[in-house]
């Protein structure tokens, strides 16, 4: 599924079912993509591993059948254009606090004159310049899906103006950080945190932007799909096989 594929999935309705990578490990992201997951993020925030670590991943990605996406802080504009150089079908970017902050980030992911991406020939994502570089810059061409992560208190201030920057495909919640914001730290299931994932939720759809979110497991994913959310994270591939391990470990002692 790539970045056109998911932009079609989410503007058609369909919920889309990812995880995020916060192992360097190719065999990880072959594991995701051969389970059947969607979508992959793979972490250059929080994650053990940096840039050159990509293209191994986003090949075990393509090898698989899912589709990479890289999570860039955006203190690390850099980076974005990178990813995308290394065939990465689209961003994410956290802590995106106002406009002109998701209007940059839009930028980067586009060619002039729409945006501020550096041209390459010989790049991988043109397959080493066996792809024209035409291609990417025609109308019709494909452009990376851009996912913004938001704050809770955007909610209630910058999150309409946000909502409002062209180019922009998903707007996701990281509960985590909601709720800590909300003096809450993972809280999921408390009334004031629901009420503030809701209200975003609510305000996005009015604008006809898809909304994203992480849950811990498939449980807490179904309720919000339920609400209306379609590009959904569950867990990561570090929890899925540490609670796989201690549960197995587990059993073994009953």
């Amino acid at each position: 599924m790539n970045s056109d594929r998911l932009r079609e999935a989410l503007a058609g309705k369909q919920v889309v079912i990812g995880t995020w990578v916060q192992s360097p490990s190719a065999e990880a992201v072959e594991i995701l993509g051969w389970a059947g997951w969607d979508f992959v993020i793979l972490d250059l925030e929080h994650a053990p591993f940096a840039g050159e670590t990509l293209p191994n991943l986003i090949r075990a990605a393509e090898t698989s059948g899912t589709t990479a996406l890289v999570r860039v802080p955006i203190e690390a504009p850099e980076q974005v254009a990178k990813a995308l150089d290394l065939g990465a079908s689209g961003i994410v970017t956290p802590g995106v606090r106002s406009a002109e902050a998701a209007a940059e980030v839009v930028r980067l992911t586009r060619f002039p004159p729409h945006g501020t991406r550096g041209a390459s020939r010989s790049t991988r994502q043109l397959h080493y310049s066996a792809i024209p570089f035409s291609t990417l810059v025609a109308d019709e061409a494909p452009q990376p899906l851009v996912v913004h992560q938001v704050e809770a208190r955007l909610a209630t201030s910058n999150l309409d103006s946000i909502l409002a920057v062209a180019g922009i495909d998903v707007i996701f919640i990281g509960p985590y950080d909601l709720s800590t914001s909300l003096g809450l730290p993972g809280q999921f299931e408390h009334p004031t945190v629901k009420g503030a994932i809701s209200e975003i939720v609510n305000r996005a759809g009015e604008q006809g932007v898809a909304v994203g979110i992480w849950m811990p497991d498939a449980e807490s994913a179904k309720f919000w799909i339920a609400q209306g959310v379609r590009f959904v994270t569950v867990s990561n591939n570090e929890l899925m096989l540490f609670e796989a391990a201690a549960e197995i470990r587990r059993s073994i002692d009953r």
